[in-house]
């Protein structure tokens, strides 16, 4: 996968919905995609800016390899952004 901001590459690891708002008092939950450089650190990026990145030999990934489980854009509920509390 890529992160079309800083163009690094590298494996997609996980897309977690994350609070991120500095105040307790309002909450501002984004989709966050966690990606593993080649160097081996981790770092974060908006869904949105995640493109498939071809494989060295310049052609893109098989969606049989694809390393996400569904599509990164799948509506999610209530429960699946925020857990058992509600909405």
């Amino acid at each position: 996968m890529r992160d079309v901001a800083s163009g690094v590459e590298g494996e997609l690891m996980a897309v977690v919905n994350e609070n991120v708002s500095a105040v307790a008092a309002r909450e501002y939950w984004v989709d966050l995609a966690y990606i593993r450089a080649a160097s081996g650190r981790e770092f974060s990026t908006s869904i949105d800016n995640v493109e498939e990145a071809p494989e060295p030999s310049g052609r893109p990934l098989s969606k049989d390899r694809d390393p996400r489980p569904g599509s990164l854009r799948e509506p999610r509920t209530a429960r699946g952004r925020h857990g058992d509390r509600s909405a």
